[in-house]
Parts: C-alpha cells; structure tokens; sequence
C-alpha cells in the first residue's frame, strides 16, 4: 500500500476515533464531530494516526494545511525521498533535497523574501525567525520535489495561509475561513409591478483594472503577485475589515476567481490605491 492510500479502512473505528478526539475539548479549531473525521481522513491518507492528524493537520479554506515539523517527518518517514539542512540562521534556510539518494534541487527562504510580503511584522517572525524560514523552505521543498507523498496535491503550511503557528508550526490563533454566503429562501411570486424608471448603477470592477491596482506593501500590480500572496493580504483584510480596504478585497477576490477559471497573470498599467 502506497503512502498516499487510505490506510483507515474501518470507518467506523476512524469515525469513533474522530468523535473522542473531538469530545476531548483539547482540539478547539474542530467544532464538529464531521470536521474532526474529514481531519483524520486527510491524515490516513498521508499515513497518520488519529491524534497525529488532530494536532498537526488543519483545514483552511478547504485545503489540508499541514504544521512544518509533520510535514519534515513524513519527508524522512518516506523511503523514497530525504532531505538536508544545509544552513539555517536568521538570515536564510537552504535545505537541499534527495530522491533515492540523488540530490534532485534545493529549496530556500530568506527574511528579503519574509519582508517583502509582510511577515517580519508577525511575532512568530520576529521571535522564531530560523524556525519559521526552516517552515517556509520544508513546505517549498516538499512541493517541488517530494510530490509524491501528498498525492500529487499542493500542501502548505498554516502560516503560508495566514495562520498565527509557533515556533513548531502549530496553530495558535483563530483560522480564518472564507466561507460561501448563505443561502436565502426564494421569495413568493408577487404581482406585477411597473417597471421603476431607469437609473444610473454604480460601475462594477472588471479583472483589468483589479489587476492594475498596486498595494503600498506589495510594491506592484496586484495582477502580477502569486495567488498564494494575494490569500495572504485578503485573509489579512478579512481579519481586520475596513472601509478603506473594500475596494483591494474586491479586486483581490475578483483575481483569485478569474486565475480558478484559468485566467493567467497578467501585467497591467498601474494605479496606486
């Protein structure tokens, strides 16, 4: 069985498991005994054991994100692949990487690339920086060139999210979820009504002047950032709304929706917002 297979073959047993752990009150990012089994599920897969998966596996915005040193031990726990700090500090983590013994690339992250999207202001960053550039590269790395162990699924770490982890990588602050909004019941037919007079609607955004738009931080059109970064500043905004951030959440959310439909990047004349 591959490492990537459902090791939980009993459901019942996964499900009694789940609903322990989530009884237990000690996990307090699962509010549901559903939440509880759709985490441990994810861990299976990866060949976790239950309370592995409750600790070091978490669900934000649909995606399994999982904490930097599980991530390091599936890595080493897999025959295929190794890896090899080769420096770590407070300036830069390079780790290099091996398949079947055979070096195949390296990964790094640097606090130049931390500042540059903001994460220097975050107290982990500031009290944990070695640790945290260690995450950074580890989760790189595993994407590019372990691949195999996630099933061919993008992971990351919940600090690439926007999570608030510790120096272990675990969560520590409340995830924000960005959810559908709900649904409302239709409402009854009613009568015919004259049609109102026409009037002037506001002019809705499109994706070319979304993308044209330059944050202060970030220094360039938001059509030409990553999608991963782009999530970062929106679940900043949507942890401290403002009016004045109403118009870059448009834009951003707008992006996000266009690259799902398999829009690419496209670089657009600026505006600064």
């Amino acid at each position: 069985m591959s490492n990537n297979q459902l090791l939980v073959t009993d459901f019942d047993t996964m499900q009694k498991s789940a609903s322990a752990l989530q009884k237990s009150g000690y996990f307090k990012d699962v509010a549901s005994e559903a939440q509880a089994i759709v985490k441990v599920m994810a861990g299976a897969e990866l060949g976790l054991p239950p309370f592995a998966s409750m600790s070091g596996i978490h669900i934000i915005q649909g995606k399994p994100v999982i904490g930097a040193n599980v991530m390091a031990t599936l890595v080493k726990n897999d025959p295929r692949y190794d890896y090899r700090v080769a420096k770590c500090d407070n300036v830069e983590c390079v780790i290099a990487w091996y398949e079947h013994g055979q070096k195949v690339g390296e990964s790094s992250f640097t606090t130049d690339e931390a500042k540059h999207i903001g994460l220097m202001m975050k107290d982990s960053w500031k009290n944990y920086t070695s640790d945290m550039l260690f995450a950074r590269a580890i989760s790189r790395g595993a994407r590019r060139y372990a691949p195999g162990i996630f099933g061919g699924s993008p992971v990351y770490t919940p600090d690439e999210l926007n999570a608030d982890v510790d120096e272990d990588g675990y969560v520590t602050g409340e995830l924000v979820q960005t959810q559908a909004p709900a649904q409302t019941p239709e409402p009854s037919p009613q009568p015919a009504q004259p049609e109102p007079a026409p009037v002037d609607e506001p002019h809705a955004m499109t994706i070319e002047e979304a993308e044209a738009m330059v944050s202060q931080s970030m220094k360039c059109p938001y059509g030409e950032v990553e999608t991963v970064q782009l999530t970062y500043a929106l679940n900043a905004m949507l942890k401290k709304p403002t009016p004045e951030n109403e118009k870059k959440r448009t834009a951003i959310q707008l992006i996000i929706k266009a690259r799902q439909n398999g829009r690419p990047t496209q670089k657009a004349q600026t505006t600064l917002i």
